[in-house]
């Protein structure tokens, strides 16, 4: 009957046993949530500010190089004024050439002119004329000469005073030509080169303006990654507490049914114990002075309670039994006194452990201590014992709990001590049976259990 209760109990605690408890995930905050928020906000208020003068800039650059495209304009216009000065140039060049050539033509002339007086050796005047002359006809044809004479010399000097003064005029027109178009071009030279040199200005401007942009953008983006990645861990860690709570409710339910079943199972033992206690007194009672009874093999002895006895030897059976099961995958839910079975598809990492044949830390004592009822609950089994050695005087066989919270209740882990300062242990879906240093095991160390003390 007994036994009945006790396979009974692990069915009904089964599916809320204990089980390695995951490391909560992050949980920001709402002060870093609200600061990587307004982070966001700042970062997208200045993209929005960049990308506007961005755009400003880029209108100022399309003026400047339309600015630059008309100095262009006006200085190829300037250039092809200075080339036809140039030319104009040339041309009162070859005025001032010809002009030159007059000049000394007519100086050729009137010098020409005074040899000729000179050599002819005339006499001024008319009473010299009279004198020298041989008779009147060629004192006529004298004057005639003189006459001519004295209309070519001015003749000579007019040609050489127009001459040199077209040559003057030639000069001074070339020259101011040239002047003013030179001026000109270099006006609209410097016009375009301040054109150019704005055009170059605010594309450096644009440029830099553009890697802030760039640089910002990317901040942004980054700043929404952080941003939500903090509301995702909120999230999670929020759906992490539920199914805490969810857990151990179910746990403590479970925990008020076992304790209910251990009180049933300790009032049936006690009343088995009374029972065999009357009926031993009774048999002695009947056997009179026969030898002492019940000593030999003649009575109705009932067998030991589960709660047994702790001896060194049992705990060392306990961990060879526990042994036989290294690298037995972990299921959850799963295992018992008989050995591995199939576990129980749940959270927390054990979605596939169903088609998992193994045990769990609970499943993996109760096998190991198969010879006594135990259930299938890392926090009843806390209770199996009256003895809570430390950790300087565990012995093999003890059993050894994490809890979550530092109660009983909040029992999540148990692994068996095999000395050295090593357990074995089934840690977690995913995993193994395996043996572990007792110190990296798990997180919440609460304390031991000597079994059946």
């Amino acid at each position: 009957m007994v036994a009945a209760l006790a396979v009974l109990a692990s069915v009904l605690v089964a599916p809320q046993l204990a089980y390695a408890k995951p490391k909560p995930p992050p949980n920001p905050s709402n002060t870093q949530i609200s600061a990587a928020q307004q982070h966001k906000n700042n970062l997208a208020s200045e993209v929005g500010r960049l990308s506007a003068q961005t755009a400003e800039l880029q209108t100022r650059l399309e003026r400047l190089k339309a600015d630059q495209e008309l100095a262009e304009q006006k200085l190829a216009f300037a250039l092809s004024k200075l080339a036809d000065a140039k030319a104009s140039a040339q041309a009162a060049q070859a005025n001032v050439i010809k002009a030159q050539t007059d000049v000394v033509r007519a100086q050729r002339d009137f010098v020409g002119y005074l040899q000729a007086s000179y050599m002819g050796g005339e006499v001024q005047g008319t009473a010299g004329s009279l004198l020298t002359a041989h008779d009147p006809n060629v004192l006529l044809e004298q004057g005639a000469l003189n006459d001519y004479q004295s209309s070519h010399q001015l003749t000579a000097i007019a040609i050489l005073q127009r001459a040199r003064v077209a040559k003057s005029n030639a000069d001074a027109t070339a020259r101011r030509a040239v002047a003013v178009q030179k001026a000109a071009t270099d006006a609209a030279a410097a016009a375009q080169a301040q054109a150019v040199a704005a055009v170059n200005a605010a594309r450096r401007q644009q440029q830099q303006l553009e890697a802030t942009l760039s640089a910002n953008r990317a901040r942004l983006q980054q700043a929404q990654l952080e941003l939500a990645t903090l509301n995702n861990q909120r999230v999670t860690y929020l759906a992490y507490q539920r199914e805490q709570a969810r857990i151990a409710a179910a746990r403590a339910a479970a925990l008020a049914r076992a304790r209910a079943a251990a009180a049933a199972a300790a009032a049936a033992r006690a009343a088995a114990a009374a029972a065999a206690a009357a009926a031993a007194n009774n048999n002695g009672n009947n056997g009179g002075g026969g030898g002492g009874g019940g000593g030999g093999g003649g009575g109705t002895f009932v067998a030991p309670g589960p709660t047994g006895h702790w001896t060194p030897a049992a705990g060392q059976r306990a961990v060879n039994r526990a042994m036989q099961l290294l690298g037995v995958p972990y299921a959850w839910a799963g295992g018992g006194a008989s050995g591995p079975s199939r576990g129980v598809c749940a959270g927390d990492g054990a979605f596939n452990d169903c088609n998992v044949i193994g045990v769990d830390c609970s499943g993996l004592v109760m096998f190991a201590w198969a010879q006594f009822p135990f259930y299938h609950y890392a926090a009843t089994q806390y209770e199996q014992g009256s003895v809570h050695p430390d950790t300087s005087s565990l012995m093999p066989g003890d059993l050894v709990f994490w809890s979550s919270d530092g109660t009983v209740g909040g029992i999540h882990h148990v692994a068996i001590y095999i000395g050295g300062g090593n357990v074995i242990q089934a840690p977690q879906s995913g995993d193994i049976v395996r043996i572990t240093p007792l110190g990296e095991v798990n997180w919440g160390y609460f304390g031991a259990t000597r079994p059946l003390t």
